[in-house]
């Protein structure tokens, strides 16, 4: 299991050593971001299923919870073998992290625990996507170990978009980083994001991730 993965209740083991089933996992995922990508929407649209239109600031730090059941498909999509043999139900909390400068020195104090960090950008905002930088520094400086997926939002505008997809990819590949395009007001691969930031936070720390290949989509 993941090194800042709190387990609850009690833990069975599979052939393979992993821990698998009848078991709950609190998973903090942080989501992590400029003002005005969507880091709400996301949250929002993957725990409630809604979109707002207007836009609401986020002010520090709001957090949202849903439970989850990956199957052994899933849990083993971005493995280069097949390692894990039964579901895993987890609870997720997505923390959502206000964007503002003013919020910076708060927002670290919220990133201790977190089992994944999903950096968030606008494909339609250059800007945005320029500071994804900045956002990685400021999550490793805390959580050094964390898996990091970057994440271009608004896909529905996609023909809109500022920053190429093979710019992205370049670096997102020299970092090692995984990637994902989605759009919160179409639900556009959201599940998905946050299904694999579930799945990472269970193969960072045990054997399993030294199997795991890049996930793009």
């Amino acid at each position: 299991m993941g090194k800042n993965a709190r387990i609850e209740h009690f833990t069975r083991y599979s052939k393979s050593g992993v821990e698998v089933n009848k078991m709950n996992q609190l998973q903090k995922i942080i989501c992590v971001g400029s003002a005005f990508v969507g880091k709400t929407s996301l949250s929002r649209r993957f725990t409630l299923n809604t979109f707002i239109h207007s836009y609401i600031p986020t002010l520090g730090v709001s957090w949202l919870t849903k439970t989850i059941t990956l199957t052994p498909e899933q849990l083993n999509e971005n493995l280069s073998k097949k390692v894990y043999t039964d579901p895993l139900t987890v609870r997720t909390s997505i923390w959502d992290t206000g964007g503002q400068e003013m919020f910076t020195y708060l927002r670290p104090k919220y990133y201790v625990g977190a089992s994944c960090a999903i950096l968030v950008f606008d494909i339609t905002n250059q800007s945005s996507f320029d500071d994804i930088e900045m956002w990685v520094n400021e999550v490793t400086s805390k959580c050094p170990d964390v898996p990091i997926i970057i994440v271009g939002n608004k896909f529905d505008l996609n023909e809109a978009r500022s920053i190429s997809r093979d710019d992205i990819l370049n670096y997102t590949k020299l970092h090692k980083f995984d990637y994902v395009e989605t759009s919160a007001l179409s639900s556009y691969n959201v599940d998905k994001l946050f299904y694999h930031a579930s799945r990472l936070s269970i193969q960072y720390g045990d054997e399993t991730v030294k199997f795991r290949q890049n996930y793009v989509i």
